[in-house]
């Protein structure tokens, strides 16, 4: 349970803070209505009015004030822009933590008790977050956003937090507010700033925040306020300077979506691990596109492990840029080949890659292992689509008894809700066709699980990197072609769930891709 915060005296546990500007007044009337109607009371509802021209906002904000002594109106003598309204409200805020709602949205009755149920379930609870679904004009319900858990990388590619979100009001006060240069995304801006000064995160998996879906919301329509996709890219590229990240910031394929694209430290040397083919080799061919790589001359190796009954093909390459040698193993899985040919690398990353990955672009490594550069990153795959350019791996999504491949099937260039598979995230496991792995973390988990192979082997793999506090990414880019059409089956062997469940248990949904 978090105490209670000595800089905040007498006050609510909650202040909701609401900018207004020429609300419609039924709006306005059923936006507080939601607040009046949380079972947890411990509240003030914080009121800005934003110098509305329309006399119907302030007549109704006046009515509602008085006649609730929870409710506080603040009316500004001139129009100073959603942030600075929103500021205005933060600082006449009272209460620990303030919460944050728009003028034509509401709130699910159970809102404040179940993010207060939150707060003293955690420890040094600064940012809580809950799920949230769109609201139509006829107040119907739809589109639930079933968010996950706390994901920094996703943060960056897109304003996946949104609603609710609630802020401990010391912290929000020390990081500084909203800033107006980023009027549009202010509020991505904010939480980026604030969670990389935040103790404890927290979200709710539940759909507490209606958000209404009028004319000119992005609720209803990102592109009819554009701007705020380049404040957006703004406030991201600015975190990423902030956070020394050496990566170029761009617009996503989607509204309100951003790729970053991570270049590869100059000190950073890589040993590319391959798991041949036993039936279709095409060596010649991958060695080319590595070839021709951004950055081949910091490949120090190229080991490639061997199937049972396959004899090392001559390599009819030039003389390259690094050396080429092979392993002879009695293995026929990646995973196994895999560790077989770690065993004598000596590259700071490892590159793991499948015989069958062809389109190679010169920028793939750099955008793939150059991600390891952002902190806690250990573990991080690439997007791998099949030749029809419909998706094979997206990062994986456990559930009870499966393993899956995250939106496989789906065209590679189409959104899936709330843009999932169009930015960077963490998750709980990546394949390991096309992926690269820090060496030393790898030796220290010990590699492969001898006991697993297939799926398991990559959840284990993955599970050990997160247990030793480091991050799994899967990326939006880049993207390679795999012509192994094979699947493994979802449903995991028998065995192999025994080992998994008693290693890292097995509940619930995934908590990356509910």
């Amino acid at each position: 349970m978090t105490a209670a915060d000595p800089t905040i005296s007498s006050g609510p546990q909650f202040s909701v803070v609401v900018p207004l500007y020429n609300t419609t007044p039924f709006l306005l009337q059923e936006m507080v209505a939601s607040v009046q109607l949380q079972s947890y009371e411990d509240w003030e509802l914080v009121l800005v009015d934003d110098a509305s021209p329309d006399p119907r906002t302030r007549e109704t904000a006046r009515a509602c004030a008085a006649s609730d002594p929870r409710i506080v109106l603040i009316e500004l003598p001139e129009n100073r822009n959603i942030s600075e309204a929103s500021n205005a409200g933060i600082d006449a805020a009272r209460g620990v933590f303030v919460a944050l709602l728009d003028h034509d949205d509401t709130l699910d009755p159970r809102a404040l008790a179940m993010v207060q149920d939150a707060i003293e379930a955690g420890v040094d609870i600064d940012y809580v977050y809950t799920d949230q679904d769109v609201m139509t004009d006829k107040g119907h319900y739809r589109i639930p956003f079933a968010k996950p858990e706390w994901s920094p990388e996703r943060l960056l590619g897109q304003m996946f937090t949104s609603h609710l979100s609630v802020f401990r009001t010391s912290l929000l006060r020390e990081v500084g507010p909203f800033n107006s240069a980023y009027n549009g995304s202010q509020d991505h801006d904010l939480v980026l700033r604030f969670t990389e000064q935040a103790r404890g995160i927290a979200h709710v998996p539940e759909v507490l925040y209606h958000w209404r879906a009028v004319p000119g919301s992005t609720a209803l329509n990102g592109s009819e306020k554009s701007y705020a996709w380049d404040a957006g890219l703004a406030a991201v590229a600015a975190a990423v300077e902030r956070r020394g990240i050496d990566a170029e910031v761009a617009f996503g394929p989607n509204f309100g979506t951003y790729a970053v694209r991570h270049r590869l430290r100059s000190d950073r040397t890589l040993s590319i691990l391959v798991a041949a083919d036993a039936t279709a080799p095409r060596l010649d061919a991958l060695l080319a596109e590595l070839d021709a790589s951004d950055v081949a001359a910091q490949i120090v190796e190229l080991i490639v492990a061997l199937p049972a009954g396959r004899d090392a093909s001559p390599v009819t390459r030039a003389p390259g840029r690094f050396p080429v040698s092979f392993v002879h193993t009695t293995a026929d899985e990646r995973t196994r080949l895999l560790h077989e040919a770690s065993v004598e690398a000596r590259g700071d990353l490892l590159v793991l890659l499948g015989e069958s990955l062809t389109e190679l672009q010169p920028e793939t490594l750099t955008r793939l292992a150059g991600a390891l550069g952002e902190p806690d990153v250990a573990f991080a795959g690439g997007r791998i689509v099949f030749p029809d350019e419909t998706v094979k791996h997206a990062g994986y999504r456990k559930s009870q008894t499966h393993l899956r491949d995250a939106f496989r099937g789906w065209p590679a260039g189409t959104d899936s809700t709330y843009g999932a598979l169009t930015v960077n995230r963490e998750v709980s496991a990546v394949s390991t066709e096309f992926a690269v792995i820090d060496r030393l973390v790898f030796e220290a988990v010990g590699g492969f699980n001898a006991e697993l192979d297939g799926y398991c082997a990559e959840l284990d793999l993955a599970a050990k990197v997160w247990s030793q506090g480091n991050r799994v990414l899967t990326l939006c880019e880049p993207i390679v072609t795999s012509l192994d059409r094979s699947i493994a089956d979802d449903e995991l062997p028998k065995r192999q769930r025994k080992v998994i469940s008693r290693r890292w248990g097995w509940k619930g949904v995934d908590r990356f891709t509910p």
